[in-house]
């Protein structure tokens, strides 16, 4: 526990200073004393209200007292004050993504994130995200592409692109993309899922029975996966009648 004397001891020597508010303000951060944090960062703003890193920790306390709105609100001040920091851009978008579910509006600050970082994998797979939930297929598609680039075995983008491409009824490619997503993680629920789908629109029947043999003891198997398993059983059964 913080001793008391300790967080105020530099406010008890000059109570109107900037410097004296930023940096109890910190150090209240740091013991996970919120609300007294964000009160400190508001009172240093009073004295220099064109600060960066003060508006940037104002954001960041916020967004972990679930004040989303506020904290975007913060970012952008600090975004106005340095336009080319590349950290508070991301945190706006990352949160308006994440939290707010905006994603035409986390677009605009993840865009000028990644002219500031062009190479981070983060601010480019989250640009995929938001243009893929603005139903933008092709320009998602490029971006998880470009993140794959930066890491080449990562499990979400290779899940992602099949998506994209399951959207675009590109489906054989789809299918490539889910099939490399379950080499990296296997056993994965949703890429079997996804690939279960792919091939009830192919009319794979037999390939829908074969992979449903790794999800069938799943507690959580959502209802229109067991129906196409249930499904291709039928034909399945009636076809081998038939013969």
């Amino acid at each position: 526990m913080v001793e008391q004397n300790g967080i105020y001891r530099t406010l008890e020597c000059r109570p109107d200073n900037y410097h004296g508010w930023y940096n109890q303000g910190n150090m209240l951060r740091s013991h996970n004393k919120l609300h007294d944090a964000l009160f400190c960062y508001e009172k240093a703003l009073e004295y220099y209200p064109h600060d960066y890193f003060s508006w940037y920790y104002h954001g960041k306390v916020s967004e972990e007292l679930g004040r989303y709105t506020q904290a975007v609100n913060s970012f952008h001040q600090a975004c106005n004050i340095d336009k080319n920091n590349y950290w508070a851009w991301y945190s706006a978008g990352y949160i308006l993504q994440e939290k707010i579910g905006n994603h035409q509006k986390a677009i605009d600050f993840l865009q000028v994130a990644l002219e500031n970082n062009p190479s981070d994998y983060w601010v480019i797979y989250r640009l995929g995200k938001a243009y893929f939930y603005q139903k933008k297929y092709l320009q998602a598609l490029d971006f998880f592409q470009q993140a794959l680039n930066i890491r080449p075995n990562d499990y979400w983008c290779y899940y992602r692109c099949g998506q994209c491409r399951q959207k675009l009824n590109q489906l054989d490619l789809a299918k490539k993309n889910y099939q490399q997503s379950l080499k990296i993680k296997p056993k994965d629920y949703w890429s079997i899922a996804s690939l279960i789908s792919v091939a009830y629109s192919q009319g794979l029947y037999q390939d829908i029975i074969a992979l449903s043999e790794n999800i069938i003891n799943n507690d959580n198997i959502c209802s229109s996966i067991e129906e196409k398993i249930y499904l291709a059983r039928i034909i399945i059964g009636e076809k081998s009648s038939d013969n």
